[in-house]
């Protein structure tokens, strides 16, 4: 349990500071790079456990991986607006060509060397996507604004944490016993519960509480610093719009930690790593992170689509309703 505080302390001081400061925003990328390319080396030794893979064929990987990383890359310009950065947005989440180009490349490696057969490629596949697209999507929604990172964060260890309390306090029903015998539903609710309520708190009074702009164009509040056009809702709508955002969000994260946890039941491992002493390796360390990070990016790119066309039908509405009154 030493080991596991010290090792925290020390995490949270090279991440925080990396998270917050925005002339840091570089390096904040080549963490995250080398946490990917960790992340699919861990995924790489997992399979191990089952096939030997050729050396050229673990380098491969790790290329293509590194691949779907580096699409997410971007310059940082801390005078960029939020709608130029909106506009951004809308190009670096296109990793289909990315997928289809490693795909292509992968199903080549399955002509060409004998030990690698097609349910490998369709591993690969899964280490591109885990840690390529998972690891990308933290990059992206920490470029959009600092305080969606922060966001996400709070809700993964949030509903870690008070999930583990609520669990060993009133856990009676066995949620996945044969992927996490200690996990309950009671568990589970509590953690959801109490990441929902300090999560739509912190969208919600966003610009109220970080009037001084800490995370960055506060003004604009937490929606509306982001999206496209926010004009079809009113406060109500906006307020039911985080507590839905933030409800999935929190069970996306339990999901990420049983996805990992199933994983390492079916390959016999207990921890993908050891780089973090005490903690495991990077996937045991974020792998609920991952998880909540591809839906936020993709809840938050389909409501960019969305939103404006609700309030083009809101505008359309009200012009019937006048035409209909007179």
């Amino acid at each position: 349990m030493k080991k596991r505080v010290i090792m925290g302390i020390v995490m949270a001081a090279i991440f925080i500071p990396l998270l917050i400061v925005p002339e840091l925003f570089l390096l904040f990328q080549i963490l995250i790079m080398a946490l990917s390319l960790v992340a699919s080396y861990e995924l790489i030794k997992m399979y191990e456990h089952e096939k030997k893979y050729p050396m050229p064929i673990k380098i491969i990987i790790m290329i293509t991986t590194l691949v779907i990383y580096l699409s997410a890359l971007v310059e940082w310009d801390p005078n960029c607006t939020v709608s130029e950065k909106l506009k951004l947005l809308n190009i670096k989440v296109e990793f289909l060509p990315m997928l289809i180009i490693d795909a292509l490349v992968l199903f080549s490696c399955c002509v060409f060397c004998h030990e690698f057969n097609g349910d490998d490629v369709a591993k690969a596949l899964l280490i591109n996507i885990y840690a390529g697209l998972g690891f990308a999507s933290l990059t992206i929604l920490r470029y959009i604004g600092v305080r969606y990172i922060i966001y996400l964060f709070l809700i993964t260890m949030l509903t870690d944490c008070f999930a583990y309390f609520c669990g060993r306090a009133f856990g009676k029903h066995k949620m996945c016993p044969t992927i996490s015998p200690k996990k309950t539903w009671e568990g589970s609710i509590g953690g959801t519960l109490v990441a929902t309520v300090v999560g739509v708190c912190f969208g919600f009074f966003y610009s109220q509480i970080f009037s001084g702009g800490i995370f960055g164009d506060a003004q604009n509040g937490f929606l509306s610093g982001l999206l496209k056009n926010t004009a079809g809702l009113n406060r109500v709508g906006e307020f039911f719009l985080i507590l839905v955002v933030t409800i999935l969000a929190s069970i996306f994260s339990q999901i990420g930690d049983l996805v990992a946890s199933r994983l390492k039941r079916t390959y016999d491992i207990k921890d993908y790593g050891r780089i973090f002493p005490g903690h495991g390796g990077v996937l045991d360390r974020f792998d609920s992170a991952l998880f909540t990070g591809i839906f936020l990016l993709s809840i938050f790119t389909i409501l960019n689509d969305f939103l404006p066309a609700l309030a083009n039908f809101t505008n359309e509405l009200n012009i019937f309703k006048m035409m209909v009154i007179k």
